[in-house]
């Protein structure tokens, strides 16, 4: 599980989807820059923890070759609304569509990590693995 902060994780990465996927594969990782001409260097001095969580970060990660860093990104920012207090009580790992706002709606049914049941938003690399699904 990733516990960040993802106004800090979007503003240090000016909303690039590219950079927003460098500083979670380097928080998710734990990589270390190897100079300071590293690309991580300058998000390596920032602190990014937060109450923004993905559960399985490394799953999506991992299967990243096969969506746009701009799915990513939006996955990623959905899933940073969702209440940490429901995850820690309930184990819930799905959005009600009344956090989402309007303006972004129309983002959910052109990202193919995303879907919509029962008012709900799922994320497709939320849940627990299937034995099959496990690498």
């Amino acid at each position: 599980m990733l516990l960040f902060d993802w106004r800090k994780v979007f503003y240090a990465a000016s909303g690039d989807p590219t950079e927003i996927i460098r500083i979670l594969r380097m928080l998710v990782e734990n990589r270390v820059p190897k100079n300071k001409f590293d690309k991580i260097y300058a998000y390596s001095l920032v602190n990014f923890t937060g109450e923004s969580f993905l559960v399985h970060p490394e799953r999506l990660l991992y299967e990243g070759y096969k969506y746009t860093h701009r799915e990513i990104g939006i996955y990623t920012a959905l899933a940073s609304l969702r209440p940490l207090a429901d995850y820690y009580a309930y184990g819930k790992v799905s959005l009600d569509l009344l956090y989402v706002p309007d303006n972004i709606k129309e983002y959910i049914t052109d990202n193919r990590l995303l879907s919509v049941e029962n008012n709900e938003l799922h994320f497709l690399y939320e849940r627990s693995p299937s034995k099959k699904e496990i690498h």
